[in-house]
Parts: structure tokens; C-alpha cells; sequence
């Protein structure tokens, strides 16, 4: 592949590195915490690729020094290299036909796992829930205090979750993906629906759903998704951030 070619593939790939962290596409596959890498290494690959130009632009004006280097070269640059790197263009198109963040499907693939306890005591201690009507709780937390607290903190309260939704069989369910690093890793966190109002939901709606916990019902029977009782519900744009961490 000609060093035109290449240069300018450098410069799509970091072009689109900057594209996705500035515009907040990142999200669909990293935490927001990776933006600023995002942008370092997609600035290097800009500044990289328009010095490699610059050096070849004045490279030009010395015909003899570019035949001594073609000569000396000119067998070390093709075969596998020049197909490989053609690979480069993979990542550019997968940023400009960004698919959307993973929903119902990925929720049932995946088996889940249990929330882990907060620590190695038996007397799992969570901080008092803030005052309000509702109050507003991530789904994994909600799923977390649901399966460790045995205060009953939850008991009695209106507790507004957003997610999506997800159907299966005959169970409808608010969920999210939790992800560690990055979408690779991701996992999802759900509790079950006990209401016919939500099975009118198209799957992967976004929604906010204000819900009472239902005592008892997360258990290991259950993997620990909590069952809950809808007061509420509203469907909602997708939030620009879909995951939680």
C-alpha cells in the first residue's frame, strides 16, 4: 500500500477516535472515564499522520534521495504488511456505523450474576435511603440493596428507576447493562415488572418506572432480580449515556 494510502487511513482512524469522544458516541463502548485516552490517542494518530505527509511533501523535492530509499526499501513494505494494513479502515467504519448500545437481547443471552455483597460481614449495613417520594436509585443499586440489606430499607418506599425494557416469555422486566471497562464486559442488572401495564411496552423502550419492591422476592431462586410493583411509568428518550458502572 502507497504511503499516500496509509497516511491517509491515519488520519480517518484518528479523525474518528476524536469524532466518538467529542460527541459522546464513546459511551456505546467505553466509560465515560476513557474520553480523555480517546482523544489523546486520536490526536497522536492526526499529528502523526500530517508529519508523515509533510516529511513526504518535502521528500518529493529530492527525486534522488526518494530512488535511493525505494531502492534500499522497496522489498520491505509490501506482502502481508500492505494487506494488514488495510485493517485499519475496520475501526473507522465500525465508528461511522456505530450500532446502537446492546438491549434486550444481550439481557437474555446472558445468564446474570448475583449482585455481590457490600463486604464479608453478616451484617450487611447500607446508608440510609435520602428523603423524598420517590427518590431516584441506578437499577444496580436498587438490584444490590433488594438482595443484602436486611434492614428493609426498600419496604414501603417509591423508588424511580429508568431502562429499558425487556420481554421474556411471559415476564417483562426494567433493565440495564453494567459494564467494568468497556461494552465488551458488559452485564445486565433487571428487576421483574408485576404489571400488566408494562407488557404494553415495545422491547428496548427506554422508560422510567416509579416501583415498590416486594419483600422476599430477591432471592437465590430468583438470581437475586428483585420482583417489583409498578405505580408509574413514562417512556423516555434514550439517554446519551445507556449504561451504568
Amino acid at each position: 500500500m502507497k504511503r499516500e494510502t496509509q497516511n491517509i487511513l491515519l488520519v480517518l482512524l484518528g479523525g474518528a477516535l476524536l469524532k466518538i469522544a467529542l460527541n459522546g458516541t464513546y459511551l456505546r463502548y467505553v466509560k465515560p472515564g476513557q474520553q480523555a485516552w480517546l482523544i489523546a490517542a486520536g490526536a497522536v494518530m492526526v499529528i502523526l499522520a500530517f508529519v508523515s505527509i509533510a516529511r513526504d511533501i518535502i521528500a518529493a523535492r529530492r527525486p534522488e534521495q526518494v530512488v535511493a530509499e525505494v531502492h534500499d526499501h522497496g522489498h520491505s513494505h509490501g506482502g502481508l504488511q500492505s494487506h494488514s494494513t488495510w485493517l485499519l479502515i475496520l475501526p473507522v467504519l465500525a465508528v461511522f456505523l456505530a450500532p446502537p448500545a446492546l438491549g434486550e437481547d444481550a439481557v437474555n443471552r446472558a445468564a446474570g450474576r448475583t449482585p455481590p455483597p457490600p463486604s464479608s460481614s453478616q451484617d450487611f449495613s447500607f446508608p440510609a435511603l435520602p428523603a423524598g417520594d420517590p427518590i431516584d436509585q441506578r437499577v444496580m443499586d436498587f438490584v444490590e440493596r433488594a438482595a443484602w440489606d436486611k434492614s428493609g430499607s426498600l419496604n414501603d418506599r417509591n423508588v424511580r428507576l429508568t431502562g429499558f425494557i425487556v420481554h421474556n416469555e411471559n415476564s417483562t422486566y426494567l433493565a440495564r447493562l453494567a459494564i467494568g471497562c468497556c461494552a465488551a464486559d458488559a452485564y445486565p442488572v433487571k428487576v421483574k415488572l408485576d404489571s400488566p401495564d408494562a407488557k404494553g411496552f415495545v422491547s428496548d423502550t427506554w422508560v422510567k418506572a416509579v416501583v415498590r419492591y416486594q419483600p422476599g422476592s430477591s432471592t437465590k431462586e430468583s438470581r437475586h432480580v428483585p420482583t417489583v410493583t409498578l405505580t408509574d411509568i413514562q417512556s423516555i428518550p434514550e439517554p446519551p449515556d445507556p449504561y451504568e458502572y
